[in-house]
């Protein structure tokens, strides 16, 4: 369980504790039952409530980063550093449509690592791409493959 979900379920655990108070005093059952314990009962059966509707929804409370779609995307190694994305998108779009290119830079200098990901429009654009694996591009031979996702 993570933050997001914690906090989520302190939200609707306040909602609901508030709830249990304010209704606990227009139904005169304060006079019966401690205005205390009916609060901190909303505020448990609240909390245990959102905590259950945020994991039940799977965006806060699910393990990890949600997971990207990989479809139609390859990984392009090899790529000389001084590549622009217009170039390499320019290259890949002679096979199909680009959707979108990303070079991936790191270090705190932002220097380009020499690979990157190119998504393709269709699956059909992405298999027809794949044949410029070992085909040279300003001098240096590209890896093109599918995409796998980070495990």
């Amino acid at each position: 369980m993570n933050v997001g979900c914690v906090v989520k379920g302190l939200v609707i655990a306040g909602l609901l504790g508030l709830v249990g108070y304010f209704a606990a005093m227009t139904s005169g059952l304060n006079d019966i039952v401690p205005v205390a314990s009916l609060f901190s009962t909303g505020l448990s059966l609240g909390y245990l409530i959102g905590v259950y509707m945020t994991w039940r929804s799977g965006h806060v409370c699910s393990k990890g980063k949600k997971k990207i779609d990989n479809t139609n995307v390859l990984y392009v190694g090899n790529i000389p550093f001084k590549a622009r994305e217009d170039e390499v998108q320019r290259l890949f779009e002679a096979y199909g449509s680009v959707k979108s290119v990303r070079l991936v830079r790191g270090g705190p200098s932002r220097r380009p690592k020499g690979y990157g990901f190119v998504e393709m429009a269709s699956a059909n654009d992405l298999k027809a791409a794949l044949v410029l694996n070992g085909e040279e591009f300003a001098g240096r031979k590209l890896r093109v493959n599918e995409a796998k996702d980070k495990k």
